[in-house]
């Protein structure tokens, strides 16, 4: 009997172990720990099961047979474990930019032809310049839609034209780009291909996302490392360490002091930095 599953955003299909194998590889799980992984949570999905209860159950199984794995699986929920609010993530995107050898500024103030713009993250690398709209969702099933595309394209038409007006245009090229955690929605897409406006999302473009460029290098938010509590978090979030890299090279006494924590948990959080670089 086919079982069906319910999405975040409430859509009904049929459930696919494919897309779950794909996501475990994605993880770095070897081909045989997916099959097994998949045979053992293949007899606890039940019909209209929700993809978050898949989830969870996935992720605990991961658990079980190889952590490093589970690991990485959380990284879709550790980025919208961020806070509740965009800040973060608008300085997490920042960071990634950097190690790829752009130079960032975070929250720049721009004057456009008509009023001025707040640019989330300013990136700059070999003359090209990157005026980008960061867009956090800390919920599954909430995508980027074609409003939000329409928006990010004609900020960047006003300070474009202002560009112009100041004789700036040819110095630089300049062009608009919308990041996000989650997915955009289809019109979101067809705009942004028509109008020239990059996107940088979950899964998408299908090479080159978001996903792919922490991968790349692991650039891992510290929110995936399952010992830190939210307060604890948000200590790192307050002293600049986004990254869990940032962490690589902390002495035990250094993180004990940082967080108020004892040596015992502040060396399993070190221990797991270990396991994810």
């Amino acid at each position: 009997m086919k079982k069906n599953i319910v999405k975040a955003d409430g859509n009904v299909e049929p459930y696919d172990e494919d897309k779950i194998n794909l996501s475990l590889v994605k993880a770095g799980a070897p081909p045989d720990l997916a099959k097994e992984a998949i045979k053992a949570i293949n007899k606890k999905i039940k019909n209209n099961m929700s993809t978050t209860q898949i989830y969870d159950k996935t992720l605990d199984q991961l658990k079980k047979l190889k952590p490093e794995v589970a690991l990485k699986y959380s990284l879709k929920r550790a980025i919208m474990d961020m806070g509740p609010e965009g800040f973060v993530f608008e300085k997490y995107i920042a960071k990634i930019l950097r190690e790829y050898g752009f130079t960032t500024e975070v929250g720049q103030i721009i004057n456009g032809y008509c009023v001025e713009h707040e640019v989330d993250v300013v990136a700059k690398k070999e003359g090209l310049v990157h005026l980008i709209e960061c867009k956090y969702h800390n919920s599954p099933g909430i995508k980027s839609d074609v409003k939000t595309a329409l928006y990010v394209n004609s900020r960047f038409i006003d300070i474009e034209k202002a560009r112009i007006k100041n004789g700036k245009s040819s110095s630089e090229h300049t062009n608009a780009m919308l990041v996000t955690n989650t997915k955009c929605t289809s019109d979101a897409i067809q705009y942004a291909c028509c109008a020239g406006l990059k996107i940088m999302a979950w899964h998408y473009p299908e090479v080159k996302n978001l996903e792919y460029f922490i991968e790349a290098k692991k650039l891992y938010p510290v929110s995936i490392l399952p010992t830190i509590t939210g307060k604890q978090k948000e200590k790192l979030f307050d002293s600049n360490i986004i990254l869990v890299k940032e962490l690589e090279n902390f002495e035990i006494e250094t993180l004990v002091k940082l967080l108020s924590i004892n040596y015992r948990k502040a060396e399993k959080i070190l221990n797991e930095v270990k396991i994810l670089l």
